[in-house]
């Protein structure tokens, strides 16, 4: 099973840390693990700055009218989920205010088609996967050249 936590950045952030995601991994690692109130909090003000509410509304919208085409979609109140038989597939999607959980099981294929929808409305979301110690861009980030 992959676990995901998916946060959008600020785009100055996101461009920032381009190349350097692990810094920003280290810092939601750190609040994920941190038994101490005092740290947590101030971990979590430190994630709020950096990135930005997940617009719930449109989201929602993007997947329900780019997957309700596939027999293998269902919406429920909580969520949106895809099931393949062949490959053997599945992916289930939260959306909260400030993250997005992607939890998947089997062949990566469903997991995928979130992941594209995800990455063609914004490029700036950033996954990770704690249990597993993965992470990195949906969309890599084209460094800026300036002349």
């Amino acid at each position: 099973m992959r676990n995901y936590q998916i946060y959008l950045l600020e785009e100055e952030f996101a461009s920032h840390y381009f190349g350097r995601e692990s810094i920003l991994y280290h810092l939601f690692l750190d609040h994920e693990l941190s038994n101490h109130q005092d740290k947590k909090q101030i971990l979590k003000k430190q994630i709020d700055f950096v990135t930005r509410p997940i617009p719930n509304l449109k989201i929602n919208q993007l997947i329900e009218s780019s997957l309700k085409k596939f027999k293998s979609y269902t919406q429920t109140a909580d969520g949106h989920s895809l099931q393949f038989q062949l490959p053997e597939s599945d992916a289930r999607m939260t959306i909260s205010d400030r993250h997005i959980t992607l939890v998947s099981n089997g062949n990566i294929e469903a997991e995928t088609i979130f992941f594209e929808l995800l990455r063609k409305y914004n490029p700036c979301f950033l996954a990770m996967d704690f249990e597993q110690n993965r992470y990195g861009w949906l969309n890599p980030i084209k460094e800026r050249k300036f002349v």
